[in-house]
C-alpha cells in the first residue's frame, strides 16, 4: 500500500462522508489501515455516534471516532484483567480537548448553530479537524 498522507486521510474521510457515511464512520475509515478491525464491524460500531450520538445533543461524531480509534489502537483486550483503560482514556481525552480548543465546543448542535443560527463548523470541517487531531495524537509519524 502506498503511503497515506494527512491530506489523503482527510480526503478519504470526506469521500466516505460524501457516500453517506456519518461523521464518525468517515473519520474512523480514514484510519482503517491503522487498526485491527474489519470494515463492516467498524462501520457498525461507529454508526450510533453520528449526528452528535443520534440527536445532536452529544459529542460531534467526527471527534467521537477518536474514542473508538483510541481503544482499537491501545487496548490490550485482556478480558480477565482490563488493564489499558487509563491509557485509552488519556488518548481520547487529548483528542477531545484539542478539538474543543480549536472549535470552542464538541457538541454537535452548537457546532451546527442549531440554537444560535451561527454555524461554528460544518461537518466537512469537523471531519478534517478530527482527522488531523487523531493523526497527531494517536498515530504520529507511524
Amino acid at each position: 500500500m502506498s503511503e497515506i498522507t494527512k491530506e489523503s486521510r482527510a480526503d478519504r474521510a470526506i469521500a466516505c462522508h460524501n457516500k453517506g457515511y456519518n461523521c464518525a464512520q468517515s473519520v474512523a475509515f480514514a484510519f482503517l489501515d491503522k487498526v485491527d478491525i474489519d470494515p463492516e464491524t467498524l462501520f457498525k460500531v461507529t454508526e450510533g455516534l453520528g449526528l452528535g450520538m443520534g440527536g445532536m445533543e452529544g459529542t460531534c461524531g467526527a471527534i467521537s471516532a477518536a474514542a473508538v480509534l483510541a481503544g482499537l489502537k491501545i487496548s490490550t483486550a485482556d478480558l480477565e484483567k482490563p488493564n489499558s483503560k487509563g491509557t485509552s482514556y488519556k488518548a481520547s481525552k487529548a483528542c477531545i480537548a484539542a478539538f474543543k480548543e480549536k472549535n470552542s465546543t464538541i457538541v454537535c448542535r452548537e457546532l451546527k448553530g442549531v440554537d444560535t443560527g451561527k454555524v461554528l463548523r460544518a461537518c466537512p470541517d469537523c471531519i478534517r479537524d478530527a482527522v488531523a487531531i487523531i493523526e497527531e495524537n494517536l498515530f504520529p509519524e507511524e
